[in-house]
């Protein structure tokens, strides 16, 4: 049975994509049940993504899915138009805040990656910033993590997120600016599209989507989700395994 908050007619749904779409892995894709179920859906919904990865780290999957029209991205950093490439959207870290969360992350001995413009580059000490969106800590366990987000947590205009490793049983930390996470990028994507927050669903399952479940009228999890984000959803879905987005489709579009 339908919840009853979906007695409304929602114009959009946006999901994550590592762990919601596709696996959580570095070359995941979505399943053919997925596709199926999204090509269904197109004719009667507005679908978008809120991803964590840049734009060419998507690009496949975009094609895949033949999404059209505006896509969070850079985990809220950016919102670009697909098919024109026009950026609608965007909100960088400062310069300053680049450099000192890039060295505390080093002085724990952790992996420092900057998405900047459209590239990875190592963090070295002859890295000078550009565009910076992200800065990534990579390959960590559980307790480091949770000392790095400590060490910056004296930055107010730095916001920082855990989120699953691509390599199994690891972290990752994903540090932005406080108005580039995906609650942000929600707010502009609702006035680019000129429809109200409460017209929106939203779907994902890592911490990172704690900000997307913030400003969406109905909020799904998946069953892989962290128990945090299951416990301020109005619906669980079955896990990115099991076709959980065919199935939120199947149930609350179709």
């Amino acid at each position: 049975m339908k919840s009853s908050k979906f007695r409304k007619k929602y114009k959009t749904i946006i999901f994550d994509v590592d762990g919601t779409l596709v696996p959580n892995a570095e070359d995941g894709m979505p399943s053919k049940k997925v596709i199926e179920a999204i090509n269904k859906a197109r004719e009667k919904i507005h679908i978008g993504i809120a991803s964590g990865r840049p734009y060419f780290m998507l690009s496949r999957i975009v094609e895949l899915l033949k999404l059209s029209g505006p896509i969070i991205i850079n985990n809220g950093a950016q919102i670009i138009d697909i098919a024109t490439k026009e950026v609608i959207y965007e909100q960088l870290i400062d310069k300053k805040d680049v450099i000192e969360t890039c060295l505390s992350f080093r002085k724990l001995k952790i992996p420092v990656y900057i998405q900047d413009g459209e590239k990875d580059i190592k963090f070295t000490k002859k890295y000078i910033p550009k565009q910076p969106f992200n800065v990534f800590g990579l390959r960590l366990e559980s307790s480091k993590a949770d000392l790095a987000i400590t060490a910056i947590s004296h930055l107010p205009s730095i916001a920082v997120h855990k989120i699953p490793g691509w390599k199994k049983g690891t972290e990752a930390l994903l540090a932005s600016h406080v108005r580039a996470t995906k609650q942000y990028a929600i707010l502009e994507l609702a006035k680019y599209l000129n429809i109200n927050t409460h017209d929106i669903i939203v779907v994902g399952d890592g911490h990172n989507d704690f900000p997307l479940f913030m400003a969406a009228g109905f909020r799904i999890a998946m069953g892989n989700a962290v128990p945090e984000l299951k416990e301020i959803a109005d619906y669980i879905a079955p896990s990115v395994e099991e076709d959980g987005v065919a199935h939120v489709i199947e149930k609350f579009v179709l």
